[in-house]
């Protein structure tokens, strides 16, 4: 019985390395995801507010993982480097909008009614986490007005090596 007892530990303790390595994020994968999660969110997950037509689009450069899914379980907020805002920007360049990154939301200007001045929208990204060798998960959130926000967490794959945007995990928030 002892003998039996050893040996489902050694299974154990071996399996649980047996699992799929996680993935080695670079700064062109970590360009990549954010470039494929903006584009989601401002040409689909728009929550109405027709984002395409849009002046401006500010991205905070602060990260927050409750941006979309406000339950989520919070990793340090962390600050993408001069360098990723400039290759994401670089990336967009192509979207009929201005790319402006700002430090946090409220250094946007609101106007009286609370909608972002200027026909923009403020964008805010989370940090990767990664599930497994070929998927991340990623927060974000939109905002155009106090009654035109919305956001949910991005499931983000490499397919064929082009990081892709294939659903989310569930949690949507609109208001």
């Amino acid at each position: 019985m002892r003998n039996l007892l050893l040996i489902f530990v050694i299974i154990s303790v071996l399996a649980t390395g047996c699992g799929p390595k996680p993935a080695q994020i670079t700064e062109q994968d970590t360009i990549a995801i954010y470039e494929a999660v903006i584009r989601q969110v401002f040409l689909v997950d728009d929550t109405g507010g027709g984002t395409i037509e849009k002046t401006t689009l500010y991205i905070v450069r602060a990260t927050d993982d409750a941006a979309g899914d406000p339950s989520m379980e919070r990793s340090d907020t962390a600050i993408l480097s001069d360098t990723i805002q400039k290759a994401i920007t670089n990336e967009l360049a192509d979207l009929p909008t201005k790319v402006v990154w700002v430090d946090n939301f409220d250094q946007v200007e609101l106007n009286s009614d609370s909608m972002v001045r200027g026909e923009g929208v403020i964008l805010t990204l989370g940090n990767i986490k990664v599930t497994n060798s070929a998927e991340v998960l990623v927060s974000a959130s939109i905002y155009f007005a106090s009654l035109g926000a919305g956001g949910r967490t991005y499931i983000v794959e490499k397919i064929n090596g082009v990081w892709t945007v294939t659903g989310d995990t569930g949690v949507i928030w609109v208001s």
